[in-house]
């Protein structure tokens, strides 16, 4: 396991780095200034001088390389410096933030986990007219972006049926609804992949061998199929989760939830570089090591997978 470790580490590191460039690239090659544009919300006319010291207060004053490898070995050590806006450290700011996001993400990956596997053995298991309408269902949630998704729920639940409220305060209730959002979409996608997972197992020898000496369709399911699957789901989930981090922006904002989403949006609107690439270099390193997991659980649940490594394959 170690060896296994270590290899996904060694090649992982070239996808970290290009991930860190391209996301110091995006942000430091964008249009603007941001210290010019901070002074002006502020109503302050600053003088070249006054410019020139806050340039190289925030190092903004250096070849574009140079801020690069700077900010690199800052970032290695979770330094990304300062708000240009709020003028707090970077990190402070995304640590008041990431809980509330780590607990929607996470509360919507159950939940699409939970729809995942109700629309993936009810349309194969149910009767065909049943199992059309699940597929429909299915693909209606797909296609539907989640900030239309979004506005159709609180037109619901908060204008006709008052069952929530549109603006919290990051209570547990206020979590309902952008949980829901975004676990109906997920959902929908990982139910397809159950769905065909479930199908081409279905046509395997030892499933038609199980069916041929009468072991009910649900211990089928449970004792021979889901082992099978389980691997390739798992996969799955950890890619949702990377996907729900970068998707929540969106209905954070839309529900007013105090995660990540909301801050983001400001740091854009203000052009607060160092809050932009650290965000975006903690969704990737997030993501990775979600990925990671992911496939380390495999690797265990897998007997051939872990003679492969133990034999050094």
């Amino acid at each position: 396991m170690l060896r296994f470790v270590l290899m996904r580490l060694a090649s992982a590191l070239p996808t970290l780095l290009g991930m860190s460039f391209v996301a110091f690239a995006i942000v430091a090659l964008a249009p603007g200034d941001p210290i010019t544009q901070e002074l002006r919300t502020f109503g302050v006319v600053p003088t070249p001088e006054d410019l020139a010291a806050l340039k190289a207060q925030y190092g903004l004053d250096k070849p574009f390389f140079e801020r690069y490898f700077l900010w690199l070995l800052r970032a290695l050590q979770f330094d990304f410096g300062d708000s240009i806006a709020s003028g707090r450290p970077v990190m402070t700011e995304i640590g008041l933030h990431l809980p509330a996001t780590l607990l929607l993400s996470l509360t919507s990956l159950a939940g699409a986990i939970g729809l995942s596997l109700f629309f993936g053995i009810a349309a194969v298991s149910t009767a065909t007219v049943a199992a059309g309408l699940l597929r429909a269902l299915t693909i209606l949630l797909v296609s539907v972006p989640s900030f239309w998704l979004a506005l159709v729920l609180i037109y619901v639940f908060v204008l006709n049926l008052g069952w929530a409220r549109l603006v919290g305060d990051g209570r547990w209730h206020d979590l309902i609804l952008p949980a829901l959002t975004l676990s109906l979409g997920a959902g929908a996608t990982l139910g397809r992949v159950v769905r065909e997972r479930i199908r081409s197992e279905m046509c395997q020898d030892y499933v038609r061998l199980a069916i041929a000496k009468g072991v009910p369709p649900s211990t089928i399911l449970v004792r021979h199929i889901t082992p099978q699957i389980i691997g390739p789901l798992a996969t799955a989930w950890a890619s949702t989760f990377g996907a729900l981090l970068g998707g929540a922006v969106i209905v954070e904002s839309i529900f007013g939830w105090p995660g990540l989403g909301q801050l983001i949006l400001q740091a854009i609107g203000q052009r607060d570089y160092p809050v932009i690439q650290a965000y975006l270099i903690l969704g990737g390193l997030i993501f990775f090591i979600t990925s990671f997991i992911a496939d380390f659980v495999v690797t265990l649940a897998d007997p051939q997978l872990k003679r492969k490594l133990r034999h050094g394959r």
